[in-house]
């Protein structure tokens, strides 16, 4: 993985300088377990990895925002290119790729005819599949 991170951009990534995200990394780790500390390259390391995802996400939602015409990248795109390329699933009022709530289509009587004729059809295909199998 390329490292495009530098303490600058690292240090914008959230909201604050290095330190304080070691100090917020530190933080999550005594979560899961209290005894565990995390070695300075380790923290360098996941820092540059979130800042390479949070890079590539915001690029590929811009590149969306872009293909279908618009000036701002929305919450669809970031939604699309996390659940496509990570398969990480964003909770939202509405999923992307819903289905339609229209109803059906009416069955017209030209559908039920041929519908009817197909079995007509059918029907006799297999009488003489029958007639043939049993000379």
């Amino acid at each position: 993985m390329a490292r495009r991170g530098t303490q600058s951009a690292q240090g914008n990534l959230m909201g604050g300088n290095v330190n304080n995200q070691n100090d917020y990394l530190q933080k999550i780790l005594a979560e899961v377990d209290p005894k565990f500390v995390l070695q300075p390259g380790v923290e360098e390391l996941l820092m540059d990895m979130a800042t390479d995802f949070v890079h590539d996400v915001t690029s590929a939602s811009g590149r969306l925002a872009k293909h279908r015409r618009a000036t701002q990248v929305d919450a669809k795109d970031m939604q699309l290119v996390l659940d496509k390329s990570y398969g990480i699933s964003v909770a939202a009022k509405k999923k992307l790729h819903a289905p339609s709530n229209k109803p059906k289509p009416a069955k017209t009587s030209v559908h039920m005819h041929r519908v009817a004729l197909k079995r007509k059809i059918l029907t006799a295909v297999h009488a003489q599949k029958k007639k043939a199998n049993k000379t």
